[in-house]
């Protein structure tokens, strides 16, 4: 065996190893990035803080002292809001997903039961989203105090009960939830990485030279391309409800922020894939530009996990990610039937994609290339 070869061998591959950037991206940083992530995420999974928004009907000594208590338990922040609100309109607006109502009766049935009634009972009223694994946390931290209030009053009897109330009209399975997050990191996921590809492959084979020649311009030639990707999307969709359908029994809302929204995703990311294809010098750099900007969004955004679960920095960081509201919006759209939040953030991502469009016209020179 000739070491020298050997070693001469092992060095070229070494050199031809850091040269690749995509290779450097995958096997160094990439993992690092997942593991800063993900520990960012469930670092403190032991010890989730949960945000209760409570409505006091009752307004009373004994409505107010069972607030405090509910406020001062570990891991239980009480945020109050106004008796005369819309309790539901409230939490449309504000996309909230768990409320504890006090109704009006509660100091007097506690002073029932602990002077001539042993029989009379109370119940709270809960307003949740019963598809957010958080608001089912809440659900049951509520029970257990519940619970302990219930063995302090003695009795053969519970005085004190939950009533819940799902804020949408159907009882909605996890797979329904989790559907239209899938949609909008499909329609991210192959638009990103479908005119990245692209993009190279013109270049490589001189075609984006050749265009200066041609009549077609700029506009067209990037409009054209986002076209073909809204194509694709499309199919991905109706694929992503037809299966979710077929195989879980899922059944979703189907209106029109669902085609606006596709559309607006598929251009808004398209248009950024080729940005990214322009940008970068070579294949492998773009495709690791793509990465580091689209999986940030994968696990940010409330595709996979709550929004509660990570830290509150995290969450401010998401809500400047475009796929944060195409998740939004879909989710508004297919589940709660909520229009208004749903054309905000069909809004948010339509402007989004002007903006790309202008950059990729702005930036996109045939002499260049």
């Amino acid at each position: 065996m000739n070491f020298p070869r050997v070693y001469s061998t092992t060095k070229m591959h070494i050199r031809t190893f850091f040269r690749e950037k995509a290779a450097l991206f995958f096997t160094f940083f990439f993992p690092i990035m997942l593991m800063v992530l993900f520990g960012l995420i469930f670092q403190n999974q032991g010890n989730v803080n949960y945000d209760i928004l409570v409505q006091d009907q009752d307004d009373t000594p004994l409505s107010n002292n069972f607030t405090h208590t509910l406020g001062s338990i570990k891991g239980i922040t009480v945020s109050k809001l106004g008796a005369n609100v819309s309790a539901d309109q409230y939490m449309k607006d504000h996309d909230v997903n768990f409320l504890l109502i006090i109704p009006r009766g509660y100091q007097d049935a506690i002073i029932a039961r602990s002077s001539y009634d042993p029989n009379v009972t109370f119940n709270f009223t809960i307003r949740y989203d019963p598809s957010d694994s958080s608001a089912q946390v809440k659900m049951s931290l509520i029970n257990v105090v519940v619970q302990q209030m219930n063995k302090g009053l003695s009795g053969s009897k519970d005085t004190l009960g939950v009533h819940g109330k799902s804020i949408v009209s159907t009882r909605f399975t996890y797979i329904e939830f989790f559907i239209p997050g899938l949609i909008g990191l499909s329609v991210m996921t192959s638009a990103v990485f479908g005119s990245i590809a692209d993009e190279n492959e013109y270049k490589q084979k001189g075609i984006i030279r050749k265009l200066s020649t041609t009549p077609i311009t700029r506009g067209e030639w990037i409009l054209s391309t986002m076209i073909y990707q809204l194509f694709l999307a499309g199919i991905s969709t109706v694929l992503v409800l037809v299966v979710g359908y077929i195989a879980f029994g899922a059944v979703l809302l189907i209106n029109i922020y669902l085609p606006l929204l596709v559309v607006a995703t598929a251009f808004a990311f398209s248009g950024l894939g080729m940005l990214l294809g322009r940008l970068a010098k070579d294949a492998q750099s773009s495709v690791a530009l793509a990465n580091v900007i689209t999986f940030p969004m994968m696990f940010l955004s409330g595709s996979f996990f709550p929004m509660e679960q990570m830290p509150a920095f995290l969450q401010t960081f998401a809500r400047v990610l475009p796929l944060y509201y195409v998740n939004q919006g879909l989710r508004e759209s297919m589940i709660f039937d909520n229009f208004m939040a749903a054309g905000t953030n069909t809004l948010v991502i339509g402007v989004f994609a002007i903006i790309v469009f202008a950059l990729g016209l702005y930036l996109t020179t045939w002499k260049q290339d």
